[in-house]
């Protein structure tokens, strides 16, 4: 029963929030284990504020990290939303369910010589030794994440402006000096 909702989540995050696939399999993934939690007989209807805690404890229980816990939360979160404004449910049981605060971490640099080792590596005497070269430095110089500038393709450089035209995550485009 829970499973047409899910499908009818999915498809939305799919077709109307253009999410990637990988977060929509992320979700699918976490909304299956809610799902398996709940039991086949479940009812979407009689998921309460009790129903949510007993999942969180049992997420606990089986220590879940605290990032997987926070991440099949705001899975819930949003799916309820959904179910919410949608008339699926008559309320948001979400509402009043806290998020465990995550460590922050802090990010590890490279310096600039590791930086100039790692862009001199690739072999300049060999075809693929320059392209291995050419995206560590574009890499390097325009800050652009792996998947952006694997989804470039010559249409979207402007050789006079000197910019690139790029698409990142959800689709949004932008330009890159």
């Amino acid at each position: 029963m829970l499973d047409r909702y899910i499908d009818k989540f999915l498809n939305y995050l799919k077709i109307e929030k253009n999410m990637s696939p990988h977060t929509i399999l992320n979700y699918s993934i976490d909304l299956e284990a809610f799902s398996k939690f709940l039991g086949e007989s479940a009812d979407i209807e009689k998921v309460d504020y009790l129903a949510l805690r007993k999942y969180l404890a049992s997420l606990k229980e089986k220590n879940y990290s605290k990032q997987t816990v926070a991440r099949r939360l705001a899975c819930l979160r949003s799916f309820f939303k959904f179910l919410y404004r949608e008339g699926h449910v008559k309320s948001n049981v979400m509402i009043g369910i806290s998020t465990p605060k995550l460590d922050k971490k802090l990010p590890v640099f490279l310096d600039e010589a590791e930086i100039a080792k790692l862009i001199e590596s690739p072999d300049p005497k060999t075809v693929p030794g320059l392209r291995d070269r050419a995206i560590l430095e574009t890499l390097y110089s325009s800050g652009l994440r792996i998947s952006e500038l694997v989804g470039l393709s010559a249409d979207n450089i402007d050789f006079i402006g000197g910019v690139l035209k790029v698409f990142g995550k959800g689709k949004r485009r932008g330009l890159c000096p």
